[in-house]
């Protein structure tokens, strides 16, 4: 991949971006080319032509957070009725999910 700024059909890219963000989030398998493309792919949105594209990347990955927050929040208030050892069940894979990424 050249280095040099060039036009980028943003939402082609955010499409690819998108699919490999949310197999991250689930902890689906992501190969490693993929992986690298995916690198390759920010970076090109960054230092597009004419305008960079970080910007909107930022606030499409943003959106995208926050409605996967707001989903599980979702899912996790609506097993409030639960018994208490099913509900600590739930929200100890939630924390090790969560300790993997952070």
């Amino acid at each position: 991949m050249s280095l040099k700024p060039r036009v980028v059909d943003f939402d082609e890219t955010w499409n690819k971006l998108l699919t490999t963000i949310k197999a991250v989030v689930m902890l689906d398998y992501v190969e490693r080319a993929t992986w690298n493309d995916r690198f390759s792919d920010i970076y090109a949105l960054c230092v597009a032509y004419p305008e960079p594209l970080g910007e909107r990347l930022y606030t499409e990955t943003k959106i995208f957070l926050e409605n996967h927050v707001r989903h599980l929040h979702k899912v996790t208030h609506a097993v409030t009725d639960v018994c208490v050892s099913t509900l600590l069940t739930l929200f100890s894979t939630l924390w090790r999910v969560f300790v993997l990424f952070t």
